[in-house]
C-alpha cells in the first residue's frame, strides 16, 4: 500500500473568523487538492488505527512524518500570521482520526469540551483539524468558554487519579453529569458555547488549542466504523513560541 502525498490547494481562501474577544480560528474551504486519496488511504490503513487510553472518543492512526512536513510548512507560512508564534521554533504531529464512541461509552471527560495541554512552559499550543466526511450533519467544532474553571481543573485531576471518584465530584457539582450521558453540543452549566464552525467536506479549521472545544457529536448513533462513511478527520497539533 503507498502512502498519498499531502496536496495543499494553493489557491484556497482563508477565512478569519472571531470566536470571542481576541480568540479567532481560520476556516479554509477545499483544503486538499486530493481529500478522497486520504480517505482511501484512511480506508487501506484500517488495521492500523487503534483506540488511544482515555484520550479521544474514537480511533486514531499517526501518520507519516512527510504529512507533518506539509502542514509545519503551510502553518508557519499562512498561520504565523494570525495567531502570534514564532515560525522557527514550532513543532507538529497529525493524525487520522474517527470519532465513534457511542454516548454511553463515554468517559467522565470526553462528556465536556476541554482545552489542549501545554508541552513546555513558554509555549503555546493549536490544532487544526480537517474534515474528511460527507455528512455534516456528524458534527463540525464547537468552541466554549468555561463557567468554573478552577473546577473542571480539579475535576480532570481526580479523573487522571479515580474516574470513580472523579464521576461523584461532577455529579456533586454539574446537573448534567446527573443525566444520560452524551456529548456536549450546547451551553449548559460546565460551560458557555461561544462559537460554531459547521462541518464541510475537506474544509480545515485551525485555532488556539487553549479554547476549550469539542466535536459537535448531536446524533452520536450516526457514528460508524465505516471509513467510507464514518466522522473521518485528519487533526493536527502544534506547539509554537508567542512572538
Amino acid at each position: 500500500m503507498s502512502t498519498p502525498e499531502l496536496r495543499l490547494n494553493r489557491d484556497a481562501t482563508i477565512d478569519v473568523r472571531r470566536i470571542d474577544g481576541e480568540q479567532i480560528c481560520v476556516v479554509i474551504d477545499d483544503f486538499l487538492d486530493n481529500p478522497h486519496e486520504i480517505v482511501e488511504f484512511a480506508k487501506l490503513s484500517r488495521d492500523r488505527f487503534t483506540v488511544p487510553d482515555k484520550s479521544y472518543p474514537g480511533l486514531n492512526m499517526r501518520l507519516p512524518e512527510a504529512f507533518d512536513v506539509t502542514l509545519a510548512s503551510y502553518v508557519k507560512r499562512r498561520m504565523a500570521r494570525h495567531f502570534g508564534f514564532l515560525r522557527d521554533r514550532l513543532t507538529l504531529f497529525s493524525m487520522l482520526s474517527m470519532t465513534t464512541f457511542k454516548a454511553n461509552e463515554l468517559s467522565n471527560l470526553q462528556r465536556v469540551c476541554h482545552s489542549d495541554p501545554l508541552a513546555e512552559p513558554g509555549h503555546a499550543t493549536y490544532a487544526g483539524i480537517l474534515y474528511l466526511f460527507a455528512d455534516e450533519s456528524l458534527g463540525g467544532t464547537g468552541f466554549y468558554r468555561w463557567r468554573d474553571r478552577p473546577l473542571m481543573e480539579k475535576a480532570t485531576k481526580l479523573e487522571m487519579k479515580d474516574p470513580v471518584e472523579a464521576l461523584a465530584f461532577l455529579q456533586q457539582h454539574f446537573p448534567s453529569y446527573n443525566q444520560p450521558p452524551c456529548y456536549i453540543t450546547e451551553s449548559n452549566e460546565i460551560a458557555e458555547r461561544i462559537a460554531v464552525v459547521p462541518a464541510r467536506f475537506n474544509r480545515w479549521v485551525f485555532y488556539s488549542g487553549d479554547v476549550p472545544h469539542s466535536a459537535q457529536v448531536k446524533y452520536p448513533e450516526r457514528l460508524s466504523t465505516d471509513f467510507a462513511t464514518g466522522r473521518l478527520t485528519l487533526n493536527c497539533f502544534v506547539t509554537a513560541v508567542p512572538r
